[in-house]
């Protein structure tokens, strides 16, 4: 029995090692990972194979019949192809399922004991994916490399490939055309073997066309085609590792030969590129509200169809927000600049503060994006620099005029109180923030509160101007208050007046303008104080007057009436003259003696004071009409008991 165990163990034993010589191995013989730093947003994979020595398959299949150091028995089957494919992982486009790609399929043909195969030792560089998403940053991209050679006793080996791979991407719900393009490969395998002719993959498998990407070298791995008995590969890796380092964007494949010095076996160099998702880029003048739908509508059938990974698809999501916020903005710019001219001024003010508005939103925008995506790699490398794109297009549209210009410095003023409270800690920075905050007219305080801009607004004006109030003008208007009103304090309450109307605080200026009236209340009872006692010494003066004057003009008219009586008839003309002068001074008389004793209807300082300025000018004028007869002639005003 165990003589029986033992030649079983043997047996199979020896049709393993005879079926291991038929398999050609695919040894690693170099590999090389560049130093860059990927990160999450090099999302996408294009692999390059390029076939080496391909004339040197020849040696490679007869020494698997042979051996490569003694000769041995040839197989009872002939070899009749050698076919080399590929093993992708992790491609999103296939549901993560691993995948074969048909590589190239060459006919075998037997010439007397030596196999030999028609394969150019020139083989262009067969691009097998273009930018296909990765299902993670993470994860290994390598390409599986097998070579096989099949003998004509093992032609199901192909069909079983075939049908296991078009079984894998039947149960695909929605099959890409990347998908329908490989199946169209294994197509062109089949055909190619029934006609016995060569075939390669030429279906390179492109989800982006005319897409402008950031690609880098990856990583390079080589893979020798060899009998399982050959031990060592030898591949100068120093000018290799070189030449790749100093080529990241693109090989060549002259390069890549001479670089690796390798004759002995076939070889495929499978160069793996990363490429760097890239947005559509928009300017200003072309954002529009429709545009944006179609946006949002291209990002979630790219997502639905795993061509973005999740952060991408977040990070487009919130920058449609963005856009969405720049487009309200542009379309009240619209409203302002057609009806500007047109519109009330209530009218104006509500489409200027849209404006601003939609500006301090996007700028809120953006400061919520750096905050929340200071270390996302996605947002730092693709999408902030598109939201300074628009935040930059947004700047140049609120340059159009001054309104514009000082609703941007509004917005900028608003986002530097709330955002630094240094900005606003001395009565000069208060100041000057107070009067960007007031540059442009806005509408009623009740609209702005409804919106939080507006509230933002309302809140921190408010807040600037009851510091400013308390620390600049509180003590003068306390002061003021408890300052007696008369013309010595007048300059304390014009120093007051006139600091408040040099500030742009309107709470201080109203604080200041209601104690200023209160003031002058007190000043005006004070003035008419002043007045009434004026008057009274008026009344008094006016009475003295006119007993003065009384009898002075009694003494001018008896003397006038002596003068008559004595002379000729030559001075009658110059006696009548001056009896009208005096006459003209009993009037002026009698005018003031009536103004002194009329009683005011009301103690109003105005009344008293035009009183006063017209019983004073009465007393004048009573003087004045003396004086006049006393210039003409003296000896008229000469009585004994006139003076």
């Amino acid at each position: 029995m165990r003589k029986i165990i033992s030649a079983l163990i043997i047996l199979l034993v020896s049709q393993q090692a005879t079926f291991a010589q038929r398999n050609i191995e695919t040894r690693l013989g170099y590999s090389y990972n560049d130093e860059y730093q990927f990160s999450d947003e090099w999302q996408y994979l294009s692999t390059d194979i390029y076939l080496f020595n391909g004339n040197k398959f020849t040696r490679v299949l007869n020494e698997l019949e042979t051996g490569s150091r003694k000769p041995k028995k040839k197989y009872g089957n002939v070899l009749e192809y050698l076919m080399i494919t590929a093993q992708l992982k992790n491609m999103k486009v296939f549901g993560n399922d691993e995948i074969v790609y048909p590589l190239y399929n060459f006919a075998i043909d037997q010439d007397k004991n030596d196999y030999k195969t028609q394969v150019s030792d020139h083989q262009e560089v067969v691009r097998i994916i273009d930018k296909m998403p990765l299902g993670s940053a993470t994860n290994n991209i390598d390409a599986a490399i097998n070579a096989k050679a099949i003998t004509n006793g093992q032609s199901d080996q192909v069909f079983n490939l075939v049908a296991n791979q078009l079984m894998a991407i039947s149960k695909l719900t929605t099959p890409t055309g990347a998908v329908l393009s490989l199946v169209g490969e294994f197509g062109n395998l089949l055909n190619s073997r029934a006609s016995r002719k060569e075939y390669k993959f030429s279906s390179t498998i492109r989800l982006y066309e005319g897409q402008d990407f950031d690609t880098r070298l990856h990583s390079v791995r080589i893979y020798v085609f060899v009998p399982s008995d050959v031990k060592k590969v030898d591949i100068k890796t120093v000018k290799l590792t070189d030449y790749l380092q100093k080529n990241p964007n693109k090989l060549d494949r002259r390069q890549l030969e001479e670089m690796t010095g390798y004759k002995d076996y076939p070889f495929m160099v499978v160069a793996n590129y990363k490429s760097l998702y890239k947005m559509d880029v928009l300017t200003g003048d072309e954002v529009t509200l429709d545009l944006i739908e179609k946006r949002k509508l291209k990002i979630q059938t790219a997502y639905d169809q795993q061509l973005i990974n999740d952060e991408t698809f977040r990070q487009e999501k919130l920058f449609v927000e963005f856009l969405r916020s720049f487009a309200d903005m542009k379309q009240n710019l619209n409203t302002y600049r057609l009806n500007y001219r047109n519109n009330s001024a209530d009218i104006n003010a509500k489409n200027l503060f849209g404006i601003v508005q939609e500006y301090k939103r996007l700028r809120g925008i953006f400061d919520a994006r750096e905050k929340e995506f200071a270390r996302n790699s996605t947002y730092q490398n693709i999408f902030r620099s598109e939201y300074e794109s628009i935040l930059t297009n947004a700047d140049l549209y609120l340059e159009a005029d001054h309104n514009l210009k000082n609703g941007k410095l509004l917005v900028n003023t608003l986002r530097e109180l709330e955002n630094d409270p240094k900005s606003w800690n001395t009565p000069e920075k208060r100041e000057a923030a107070l009067a960007r905050l007031y540059a442009i007219e806005l509408p009623k305080k009740e609209v702005l509160s409804a919106s939080v801009e507006g509230e933002a607004i309302v809140r921190l004006t408010q807040k600037l101007e009851e510091q400013q109030y308390s620390e600049v003008f509180q003590k003068d208007v306390q002061r003021l208050g408890a300052t007696e009103a008369n013309d010595e304090t007048m300059a304390q309450r014009n120093t007051l007046l006139e600091k408040a109307s040099a500030s742009k605080c309107q709470t201080c200026r109203e604080k200041v303008r209601e104690a200023i009236t209160d003031y002058n209340k007190r000043y005006d009872s004070f003035k008419l104080r002043q007045a009434l006692k004026k008057k009274e010494e008026l009344n008094q003066s006016a009475e003295a007057t006119v007993f003065k004057f009384l009898k002075r003009q009694l003494c001018i008219a008896n003397n006038l009436q002596l003068a008559s009586a004595s002379t000729n008839d030559s001075l009658d003309q110059y006696i009548s003259r001056m009896h009208e002068k005096n006459n003209e001074l009993g009037k002026s008389i009698k005018m003031l003696d009536s103004l002194n004793k009329r009683e005011l209807t009301e103690e109003r300082l105005d009344k008293v004071q035009e009183y006063n300025a017209r019983l004073q000018h009465q007393i004048q004028e009573v003087e004045k009409d003396f004086e006049v007869i006393y210039t003409l002639d003296k000896s008229l005003c000469n009585c004994e008991d006139a003076s």
